[in-house]
């Protein structure tokens, strides 16, 4: 049987009850990502409704147009060195790195209630920029840990949903309250909510097995399996284990070893520094039994050549490449490569770089018809509804065609927002046609929801070999971030050097340039097993 044919995390279960337990299980774990992704949304979109009121204002706290643009892009500039730092937090585990973070989140919203001069504002925007770069790596790779394959985009995308969802929550709460600090406030709530969901819900068993805690990540991946008996997911534990485990890599070669007895374990022994010893040497087969997990495990025995390409295990961890040598391989710099471009389109222009000033580009169309708040939410809104045609289209007709539809229509709504402007600066538009600027405005919003504002962060939780997985997360995640920040600081710097409409047609022409090379380069991931992945982009097949 070949290592292909084995997928990890293939359910096991056929009945539509077990099956519902199983979706339901994977439901609830992923509602850790969608609250989390939720406070996001409302973060990154709470200068929006911030700004307007105390740009310039004659009364209270002011805020000139520098120091706006740097309230607006510092949660940015933060997030890289959370990203970063958060490396060395992979130890404390998915689950835990998530739960702990939830105290700056909470810090960063109570914060601009208090707030009485501006760098009272810079540190909560600093604050939260920090707390959302922390866990961008643990809720990135958690869902792509946890979830089966077959659902393991559509989950990814809700989440996607909620990060939208939490822009209008904040935008109406400010026009429900009609104060930029009680709505603040009102936010605040949600972190003690999502700490209280992820005490809850278990650890990555794939973290938990590389950690060599073969016993909890057994109990774990029977609960996301629909709170199943640890028998139930036998086989998927023993695959687990054979793909994620160093040890049981090392019995690996062109094919996976026959198995047989159980994996009783004591919870509380020790994993050993001598973990295979041999049964059977001098016979036609070598059997191995894990001391860890009572595993026996049977080989053909090998030629004395296939005896020089292993590595001999007598107590000693096997020889790994030096990590610097494993970047270099295509697995790791092909996905790099593809993540930072598709993560420069989706932070560092468009809706990314100008939603903080998004009431003030709705003041600059002079539309009579519509106040700017209210066109605010309802293009946000309206962007909503292309995170949900994402979860529709997405197992249709996959990542890949989706990210080239979304794209073109940015390009065209942007050039259509350039066009307009070109004409309204020479000759004022007439109202009834303003409606025009709302409707290319929809169309960027709608095609951002789609794809391009969270593919690459789908993609991320995919395309990366379990090794250097975290590292990778977190450094492309970090340079996404660091490019919003550009995007956020220098977008007034571009409105002033090129007017509105020249930085929507640069916007334009970006978005043609990243599209030519992300159809040669971006493959297909939906429905395929991460080490399918990992192999594609290998280059085997």
């Amino acid at each position: 049987m070949s290592k292909q044919d084995v997928e990890v995390g293939s359910s096991p279960h056929h009945s539509p009850h077990l099956k519902v337990k199983s979706i339901s299980a994977q439901l609830l774990a992923a509602c850790s990502k969608y609250l989390i992704m939720l406070n996001i949304g409302m973060g990154i979109s709470y200068p929006t409704i911030a700004i307007p009121p105390i740009l310039n204002s004659s009364t209270g706290l002011s805020l000139n147009q520098d120091e706006a643009s740097w309230f607006a892009s510092l949660v940015f500039i933060w997030q890289p060195v959370g990203s970063i730092t958060s490396v060395p937090m992979s130890g404390l585990g998915r689950k835990r790195s998530m739960f702990y973070l939830q105290i700056p989140l909470f810090i960063a919203w109570i914060l601009p209630f208090f707030a009485e001069t501006v760098w009272e504002l810079y540190i909560a925007a600093s604050i939260m920029g920090l707390g959302i770069g922390f866990m961008q790596a643990p809720i990135a790779t958690y869902i792509g840990e946890v979830t089966l394959p077959q659902y393991r985009g559509l989950l990814a995308c809700i989440a996607y949903c909620f990060l939208t969802l939490g822009s209008v929550c904040v935008y109406a709460i400010d026009v429900i309250v009609g104060n930029w600090r009680y709505t603040a406030l009102y936010c605040a709530v949600m972190p003690p909510l999502t700490a209280i969901l992820l005490y809850i819900i278990p650890e990555s068993p794939i973290w938990l097995v590389s950690q060599g805690r073969y016993a909890e990540a057994k109990k774990a991946l029977s609960w996301l399996r629909g709170w199943v008996a640890e028998s139930e997911v036998e086989q998927e534990f023993k695959t687990m284990l054979i793909h994620n485990s160093p040890k049981f890599a090392a019995l690996v070669d062109n094919e996976i070893p026959s198995v047989s007895g159980g994996f009783e374990m004591d919870s509380n022994e020790q994993v050993k520094n001598e973990t295979y010893k041999e049964l059977k040497d001098e016979q036609s087969n070598v059997t191995q039994t894990d001391v860890d997990t009572g595993l026996e495990i049977t080989k053909p025995k090998k030629t004395e050549d296939e005896k020089e390409k292993d590595t001999n295990w007598s107590g000693n961890k096997k020889e790994e490449e030096p990590f610097i040598r494993f970047i270099g391989r295509p697995e790791m710099y092909r996905p790099l490569l593809l993540s930072a471009v598709y993560l420069y389109l989706s932070n560092g222009i468009g809706v990314a770089a100008f939603r903080p000033y998004l009431v003030l580009i709705f003041r600059d169309f002079r539309i009579e018809f519509i106040d700017e708040y209210i066109a605010t939410i309802a293009v946000t809104t309206i962007g909503l509804v292309g995170n949900i045609a994402s979860v529709v289209l997405m197992p249709l007709i996959g990542k890949r065609r989706l990210t080239i539809i979304a794209i073109i229509s940015c390009a065209v709504g942007c050039f259509g927002i350039g066009i307009y402007k070109v004409i309204d600066d020479y000759q004022p538009i007439p109202p009834n046609m303003t409606w025009l600027a709302i409707a290319f405005m929809i169309a960027i919003f709608f095609a951002t929801n789609l794809a391009v504002g969270h593919m690459p962060w789908v993609l991320m939780s995919e395309i990366f070999p379990l090794r250097g997985r975290t590292l990778a997360t977190g450094v492309v995640a970090g340079f996404g971030n660091f490019v919003q920040f550009l995007g956020t600081k220098l977008f007034i710097t571009y409105v002033d050097e090129m007017y509105l409409s020249g930085t929507f047609f640069m916007y334009g022409a970006t978005f043609m340039v990243g599209l030519i090379y992300l159809y040669f380069f971006l493959i297909e991931t939906e429905g395929r097993s991460l080490d399918d992945i990992v192999t594609m982009f290998r280059g085997k097949q």
